[in-house]
């Protein structure tokens, strides 16, 4: 650590309130890029298996258990949906497409779940206009911000959609730029950090994806035919450093996002049963959510469930199908609806429940054998969801018992819907197609409804049975030719057991009750410093009293407690320029405290590892010799960037390993 004497701003008010709460905090530039690596060859691969904390024991599996989220286990994620002020904002520069032609369009109504085809809800559309960072640039107009910064916005229009879904492919953003989008009449914008954005591509590329779908970052719906995108860079920060593109668009035939649209609303065909007028379904529909992600520019909608662990740790593991998601870079287009469900029984109107979530999800595993895709959300789901019970046993299970089944999905995207039917036994599939068999290589479940059906929008939907009372997937649902026309014919779902036992229950079936904590990123506008901290109360302090610090979401992860293989992080705090230093060098630790009296020893800040292993990934440091701040970060286009733009950061190298995800 340098011991240089020369003092950065300090911030008085912080310093206290920091000190109070137990805060922790680095410093970076205000000006430093996230540059992303340059394009490969490379195709879309799914990704490796991720290790968990520990290996589960040999022990035999056993049932798991449903868990209902409280408002006490719920997480505190900080929601990116903001009131929008409408006055408030830049002019946006426009760009308006053709109309598409009317055969663009594709009525869904009551279509069978087919093999392999997600429903598509929306098309890609190419944006010639705005394909380059060059084209983009010669278009911008910079106003300044209230926060003495600087705006740009961009509004696209695609004739007659009913919602956009906008790619942004970013090459360069300063460090503490957020990203806003919203529609036109929206009471509501999302606001990202450009942080954010790059964690979700560099999880793309770190998957082995270098394509320039990886590369792409896809907005929300908001709803409309237009989409505002707007910037703010913090002071310091060069107009000319942003490097965007915006090359394309998803024009989506059918808002489901709008609580008051019908459009989905009676999609489905009219045998299936509304879930709200059976109340033993009541606790398990919310184990269900209605996915919407894009793929290749299109929108899909499919269906996937909250899967519970053996411990209950609360991780938002969520199952749905191979042909929906197979691939992380599609997993992070990801938003998951919950409660979307009618408000009573065969109500048109939404339950108000209705709660989205939009980070995405990191994929875990993906398999098409048996049509799974295992995932974990980036988010914690919101309070009252059900982390659902699973059966890790095969089809020897029903041998003596009732063959009884029923799913919740949402067939065409439609509100939730449940199907109550018989397993009639396995099930050999290919790509396109199922056919009975009793050999013990069968990988699916054959299943013949007696009330409702499924359709397209129910893929990837749990398969149920009850045992003593409680609800337990044994499936997920590739697809079929039942039909409210053909409602004896066959619908097939993969079988839970085989991909269980070969690799997800070291997830779900593991021992350790130990999770890793959140530490979260601020950027300060005034003096382009980063503040980082695993304290939840703090956060929100920082987020509600102090408005020149920018939220930059998460910024990786570590224990709160000491787990095995850990070590513990000390942190400092400087009482000349109101920073935090971190270090888990025990010996760096105690010179500081011998030689450097003006450095207070707060506390064990969180527990990180000394080495690889075990998922870990290094923590890069740098220094400013002219602030004494310290800046850290695990992205390496980050690290890559700075290290490239900004001279004035010594780099210091890898200075512990912690993780990028819980």
């Amino acid at each position: 650590m340098r011991t240089s004497l020369a003092l950065g701003w300090s911030t008085v008010f912080l310093s206290a309130l920091l000190t109070a709460c137990g805060g922790s905090s680095g410093s970076g530039a205000g000006t430093s890029a996230v540059q992303l690596p340059s394009k490969s060859s490379s195709s879309e691969t799914a990704p490796k298996a991720e290790q968990p904390t520990q290996t589960p024991s040999n022990a035999p599996p056993v049932l798991i258990e449903p868990r209902i989220q409280t408002p006490e286990s719920a997480s505190v994620d900080v929601s990116p949906f903001k009131d929008r002020v409408l006055h408030r904002g830049p002019v946006p520069q426009q760009v308006v497409l053709p109309a598409l032609p009317p055969e663009s369009t594709f009525p869904l109504k009551a279509a069978p779940a087919m093999f392999g085809v997600p429903a598509k809800i929306g098309v890609a559309r190419q944006i010639a206009q705005s394909a380059s960072a060059e084209a983009v640039a010669a278009m911008t107009s910079w106003t300044p911000s209230d926060r003495g910064g600087n705006l740009a916005a961009w509004r696209i229009v695609s004739p007659k959609a009913k919602g956009v879904r906008l790619g942004l492919r970013v090459e360069h953003l300063p460090l503490g730029t957020l990203v806003r989008f919203y529609s036109d009449a929206g009471e509501k914008m999302y606001e990202v950090s450009a942080h954010e954005i790059a964690t979700v591509i560099q999880r793309n590329l770190d998957a082995g994806d270098s394509s320039e779908n990886a590369r792409i970052y896809w907005s929300p719906n908001m709803g409309g035919e237009a989409l505002t995108v707007e910037l703010e860079i913090p002071p310091n920060a060069a107009p000319e450093s942003v490097k965007i593109a915006l090359p394309m668009l998803s024009h989506v035939n059918i808002d489901i996002t709008n609580r008051e649209s019908f459009d989905k609303i009676g999609e489905a065909g009219s045998c299936n049963r509304d879930v709200s007028c059976e109340s033993q379904y009541d606790a398990l529909s919310k184990s269900v959510a209605l996915m919407d992600f894009v793929k290749d520019g299109s929108n899909y909608v499919c269906t996937g469930t909250l899967l519970n662990d053996r411990m209950s740790t609360g991780t938002p593991y969520f199952l749905s199908a191979n042909h929906c998601i197979s691939s992380q870079t599609v997993a992070s287009t990801l938003y998951t609806l919950w409660f979307y469900k009618s408000a009573s029984c065969n109500s048109t109107q939404v339950s108000p429940a209705l709660a989205a979530m939009t980070s995405g999800a990191t994929l875990l595993y993906a398999q098409a054998d048996t049509d799974t895709s295992f995932m974990r959300l980036n988010s914690q789901p919101p309070a009252g969801a059900l982390f659902a019970g699973s059966s890790p046993f095969g089809p020897d299970l029903f041998n003596g018992l009732s063959n009884d089944v029923y799913g919740v999905h949402h067939p065409e995207g439609d509100l939730q819907k449940i199907s109550e039917g018989t397993y009639v036994g396995t099930a050999a599939c290919d790509t396109d197609s199922c056919r009975l068999s009793s050999s013990s290589a069968a990988k699916h479940l054959a299943v013949r409804w007696y009330r409702g059906v499924t359709e397209s929008g129910s893929s990837g939907s749990g398969l149920f049975r009850r045992l003593n009372g409680k609800d337990y997937l044994v499936g997920q649902l590739q697809g079929g030719s039942a039909s409210c026309s053909r409602p004896l014919s066959y619908d097939f779902y993969g079988r839970f057991d085989i991909p269980f036992q070969a690799v997800l229950r070291q997830w779900l079936d593991a021992p350790s009750t130990t999770v890793r904590t959140t530490v979260y990123r601020f950027y300060n506008t005034r003096t382009g410093a980063h503040f980082y901290t695993a304290n939840v109360p703090e956060r929100d302090l920082v987020i509600t009293k102090l408005p020149e610090y920018n939220y930059e979401g998460p910024a990786f992860f570590a224990f709160g407690a000491q787990a095995p293989g850990t070590t513990p992080v000390h942190r400092f705090y400087n009482t000349r320029n109101g920073t935090h230093f971190y270090t888990i060098d025990e010996q760096e630790r105690a010179n500081i405290v011998a030689t450097l009296p003006w450095y207070h020893y707060d506390h064990v800040t969180w527990f990180a590892s000394t080495s690889e292993g075990n998922g870990a990934q290094p923590m890069f440091r740098f220094y400013h010799a002219r602030n004494q701040t310290h800046f850290y970060t695990m992205n390496a286009s980050e690290r890559d960037s700075i290290r490239q733009n900004l001279p004035e950061y010594a780099y210091e190298g890898p200075r512990y390993f912690a993780w990028g995800s819980p």
